[in-house]
């Protein structure tokens, strides 16, 4: 005969005070009636001598109580100490062989191109893989990934720091407030990404019986079918004017043409199409800013005055005092000053929204597509970008006002972590800011100069 052994339950903080409160409120004539042990047990569905272990180690921290007294189940439940109840299960078990705060320092004086694994950490110790392991689960060790960034000079540094200072909002200098940051809702950020129509180590889960998907073939991974898209953003908000949510998504834009196919492949006939891609210049770019940006720019902008179009600083992009891109704004918007073309600090891709996030997440989600074509590929990409959430582009503006803090921190300098805001569970709450307030680091510099 088979017996299942019976399941053992946790005894969580909660569950033994109502396990105590049970047996004070079947106190009677100041002694605990006999089987009330049992009792207990069979409703909180645990053993009776567990029960009377609980009651006996709780009565013997509370101060003053004395075995075999009368019992008061008053003067129980207003002595009984706040820490008779807490459950340590990281005490439990027998004592680790490793003392690890001596590890913990051991580690921390171990060159970091010698911890890239737990495998080579461990060696470097000179302690067995799973207590690596082990510490990594009980949180005393984390993962930090060691992103490359750009190299930068004092130049770069200078000019990064004053670009973050000129986005202070000047109104709340001299306030008694503290010092925010502009709403940024007369910028649009502009930029160029690839996308792939696929890409190495896609990830896919599988049942435990079920074969992996076949794997994907290419000639070489330079021969991989991919799009330039040209992207530009604004921050989302509600137009007043059109009484509409203004998604901030001014459009994207494949760079290329569409060609058709001469001879017949395995995969298309005579006369298909096809993308081409073409080379971005110079007058590749103006021509897409004067037929594509700046009329979306006009019909989805809420405002159609003082807009800065920030770009980075690529050779194919026009200069700031550009004066065809100055004529074709007078010639949509009336005002030559209408639209101005503003190129961001160099080697400052954390300073666009585009590169600080929005392409990143927009990849993300354009990967749990399939495209087969280049043409299938754009389709996807621009009907991912229509469908983007206007609540979490939101989110990335405001993750670059927390940019430029640290910008502000450090100097002009870009070693820095992003701190967390919890932007998500204040947006549940409404208490989303609309404008981060600025680091008191800025206090430092002549404002009143800086500030634009």
């Amino acid at each position: 005969m088979v017996t299942t052994r019976k399941k053992r339950v946790a005894m969580t903080e909660k569950l033994k005070k109502d396990v105590f409160m049970a047996c004070v409120v079947r106190v009677s004539r100041e002694i605990l009636p006999y089987g009330s042990f049992k009792a207990v047990g069979e409703t909180h569905k645990i053993h009776p001598r567990t029960v009377a272990n609980l009651w006996y180690s709780t009565l013997k921290q509370i101060p003053g109580y004395r075995p075999n007294t009368p019992l008061d189940p008053v003067s129980l439940l207003a002595n009984v100490p706040e820490t008779a109840f807490t459950t340590k299960f990281e005490n439990s078990g027998r004592n680790p062989k490793h003392d690890r705060d001596m590890l913990l320092q051991e580690i921390k004086n171990i060159d970091p191109t010698a911890r890239r694994t737990i495998r080579s950490l461990a060696g470097a110790v000179g302690i067995p893989v799973m207590t690596i392991w082990r510490m990594k689960q009980s949180k005393k060790l984390k993962v930090h990934i060691m992103a490359l960034k750009p190299k930068l000079n004092d130049d770069h540094r200078l000019n990064r720091l004053f670009h973050c200072i000129a986005k202070i909002d000047k109104n709340t200098i001299n306030s008694v407030a503290e010092m925010t940051f502009k709403s940024m809702y007369n910028e649009i950020h502009i930029d160029e990404k690839w996308f792939f129509l696929v890409r190495d180590g896609l990830r896919c889960i599988v049942t435990q019986d079920e074969p992996p998907p076949k794997a994907i073939s290419v000639s070489h991974k330079s021969h991989i079918t991919k799009v330039m898209f040209l992207s530009a953003l604004a921050r989302p908000r509600f137009n007043h004017t059109t009484r509409q949510e203004f998604d901030g998504l001014i459009g994207i834009y494949p760079v290329g043409e569409i060609d058709m196919y001469v001879r017949a492949s395995h995969g298309h006939q005579p006369g298909d199409l096809k993308w081409c891609n073409v080379n971005m210049d110079r007058d590749l770019y103006r021509d897409m800013l004067f037929n594509f940006v700046l009329p979306d720019v006009k019909k989805k902008m809420p405002i159609d005055n003082n807009i800065i179009l920030q770009q980075d600083g690529a050779k194919a992009h026009l200069p700031d005092d550009d004066p065809l891109f100055a004529a074709k704004v007078t010639e949509l918007f009336g005002d030559p000053t209408a639209v101005k073309l503003y190129t961001q600090p160099a080697q400052s891709p954390d300073l666009n929204v585009n590169d600080l996030g929005f392409f990143n997440s927009l990849q993300s989600r354009y990967y749990q597509t399939a495209p087969k074509d280049g043409l299938e590929l754009i389709e996807m990409v621009e009907e991912t970008y229509k469908n983007y959430p206007a609540k979490k582009l939101n989110r990335i503006w405001l993750t670059l006002q927390s940019v430029m803090n640290q910008v502000i921190n450090q100097r002009g300098d870009n070693d820095y972590t992003i701190p967390h805001m919890k932007k998500k569970v204040l947006e549940r709450q409404n208490q989303l800011p609309l404008s981060l307030d600025v680091t008191a680091e800025a206090s430092t510099y002549p404002l009143d100069i800086l500030v634009d």
